[in-house]
């Protein structure tokens, strides 16, 4: 299981030998937290499992994170950087190719570990209310707003569109079909034409007649 080493493959500046250490103790955590949720069949545990199987005080995630909620936050950034570490093959691809493109290599990686990625779902539903509200998905950021940015910048996008609404709606759309792959268990398949159709019906009015028909047909896929 390779969930969370993806973090130490980032370039860290130079810091000094105390922060040094605290950044070594936050890796050690993240792992420690990416081979939990592999382990366990609901992907749930304590903080001080965490604790105990990072090798640090129960007072370190705490410190370090302040909640169980913003680890797994952290475990999940370093998976989704890792299997995009660049968009630049989104360069000079028709708009619908993009847009649908993004979705495929979400599930795609998804499909490879997907035990992992349902139990990081259930991981988060064991929080209360108030600290899975501090979940921050980072598909927005990493994957949604590239996507986004490169459409607009290439004139593909109405300039009247508000820019943060679409990356909202996306986001929004993308962890609620997430979720429900994830707890109900759904084929990969399945969270493939799902978001396929769904992003293809965002898009759908903001493209030409040559996108539309591509996106149309992700559509058509989703009532077989």
């Amino acid at each position: 299981m390779q969930a969370g080493t993806d973090l130490e493959t980032t370039q860290t500046p130079k810091i000094g030998r105390r922060q040094q250490g605290l950044a070594e103790r936050r890796r050690r955590l993240v792992r420690a937290a990416g081979e939990l949720i592999a382990e366990r069949e609901n992907g749930n545990f304590s903080m001080p499992e965490l604790a105990a199987r990072a090798g640090v005080s129960l007072a370190t995630p705490y410190n370090l994170f302040g909640s169980k909620a913003a680890v797994l936050t952290q475990l999940f950034e370093g998976q989704v950087r890792g299997f995009n570490r660049d968009n630049a093959w989104m360069n000079g691809l028709p708009p619908a190719d993009r847009v649908l493109g993004v979705v495929d290599r979400l599930v795609a990686a998804y499909a490879k570990e997907p035990r992992f990625y349902r139990n990081l779902v259930k991981a988060l539903y064991a929080l209360g209310t108030a600290e899975t509200a501090q979940f921050a998905s980072p598909v927005g950021t990493l994957l949604v707003q590239p996507l986004i940015e490169g459409l607009i910048g290439d004139g593909l996008v109405p300039a009247e569109v508000p820019k943060s609404v679409l990356a909202t709606t996306l986001t929004r759309l993308f962890d609620a079909t997430f979720e429900r792959w994830a707890l109900q268990d759904w084929p990969t398949d399945q969270l493939q034409v799902e978001l396929r159709a769904g992003f293809a019906l965002v898009f759908y009015g903001l493209f030409d007649d040559a996108a539309q028909a591509t996106l149309a047909a992700a559509m058509k896929a989703a009532t077989v």
